[in-house]
């Protein structure tokens, strides 16, 4: 699949997102209170879900200003579709933990890392 073919006009959202699907496609953190990584896992959905409004919103709006093209817009679908599922069951202030438990987890970390594979590649490809 061809991910990248133009610029965008809002890099700087394009790279929130890139950074919220690094986040999202990680191994779990230890929930041990060390975790000092930033963005962490709420401001991660928030860049991903929030700032896009990619859950009342297709992606493909967005193609041109945060995504190159629809290949682009279609694994970003799929991986909002799966987040939105799991904060669905998990309820918004919910805890790391419960998110990280969902049945649904390992998809959104698979579907992260799909669309980070995707995002990653340089426009010429």
């Amino acid at each position: 699949m061809r991910c990248g073919c133009s610029v965008v006009t809002w890099p700087e959202r394009r790279a929130d997102v890139v950074s919220a699907l690094g986040v999202l496609a990680a191994e779990r953190p230890a929930l041990d209170g060390r975790d000092t990584g930033f963005p962490d896992l709420t401001n991660a959905v928030h860049w991903l879900v929030d700032d896009t409004s990619w859950d009342s919103q297709d992606p493909a709006t967005s193609v041109g200003t945060i995504l190159r093209n629809a290949a682009e817009a279609e694994v970003i679908r799929a991986l909002v579709a799966a987040v939105v599922a799991v904060s669905d069951r998990q309820g918004a202030e919910a805890s790391d933990a419960a998110w990280f438990g969902d049945s649904g987890w390992h998809d959104v970390r698979r579907l992260a890392a799909e669309a980070l594979t995707c995002l990653a590649r340089p426009a010429d490809h």
